[in-house]
């Protein structure tokens, strides 16, 4: 049993260092594939076409081949607007559902009609959703309880592995953010017979990760691509979604790929404050 928990302690540490350095950010447009579905994207468009640089993380299945090059946006995150990482215990003792929304506006001091107002409700309003067919999704409130909560889906004797995004360059003070030309330079590598959540950093006072997949039909890629001039790298997951026949019809990537709704598979890169987990 001592074992045991000591194994368990340090994982949620190792973990917890993982998050910490990842960097993160709780105020761009495009949070996670559900949040965007049902959403008016005509005001992302400028003469016909998509001006918004965070739509620039879809792609196509058959994008996905040695020395293609595609154009993609990478957020560059504030490390001081970091909201705290709570746990369990302090998580536990604040309410977390719309019913409590008026509650917890006063808790926080926010204002219902504030920006920061209208995106707790909108969090509480997407982890309180029921479950589509087909797909797992919770909210974790806390290091350790979303921690089980993906042990509880994808599975108690599991080995689990940790995914994020990475931008690398020469120097820390190198790295350029925003949209840039990035070119594969491995064939991306699929990882076979294993399940998957992705976990979303979601916009609230403390940290919260919106966690779904779905129950098949998804794809998990690791990718190493690199921008024109050679001195950024990118490596990190690939998700493809092979089934989007339950998505809404207005979805934004359909817009963005200029595909017809729910006809074949859509896939996306995930943020640099995102985590993706893995059974090994």
């Amino acid at each position: 049993m001592a074992s045991t928990l000591r194994l368990s302690n340090s994982f949620l540490i190792l973990l917890l260092f993982s998050l910490w350095v990842v960097e993160a950010h709780t105020s761009r447009k495009l949070i996670s594939i559900k949040e965007q579905e049902g959403q008016d994207v005509t005001h992302f468009l400028k003469d016909g076409e998509f001006d918004d640089p965070s739509l620039n993380v879809y792609f196509t299945l058959s994008d996905l081949k040695l020395g293609n090059k595609l154009r993609v946006y990478f957020h560059k995150n504030d490390f001081q607007r970091l909201p705290p990482l709570l746990t369990r215990e302090q998580a536990d003792l604040i309410p977390f559902t719309k019913s409590k929304l008026d509650l917890l506006l006063d808790h926080f001091s926010i204002s219902k009609d504030s920006p920061q107002g209208k995106a707790i409700k909108a969090t509480l309003g997407h982890c309180d959703a029921n479950e589509i067919e087909g797909e797992h999704k919770f909210c974790g409130t806390s290091l350790e309880s979303m921690v089980d909560l993906v042990k509880k889906t994808l599975g108690y004797n599991v080995d689990l592995k940790v995914m994020t995004t990475k931008l690398m360059a020469p120097t820390l003070n190198s790295i350029s953010y925003g949209v840039h030309n990035y070119t594969f330079v491995e064939t991306p590598k699929e990882l076979v017979g294993i399940k998957m959540l992705g976990c979303h950093r979601m916009p609230y006072p403390y940290a919260v990760y919106y966690c779904h997949g779905h129950k098949g039909g998804s794809r998990v890629f690791e990718i190493n691509m690199v921008t024109d001039d050679g001195k950024q790298k990118v490596v990190g997951p690939a998700i493809c979604h092979m089934d989007t026949s339950m998505w809404d019809v207005d979805h934004v990537a359909f817009k963005v790929l200029k595909m017809e709704p729910r006809s074949g598979p859509v896939c996306h890169f995930f943020p640099l404050d995102n985590i993706v987990w893995v059974t090994k």
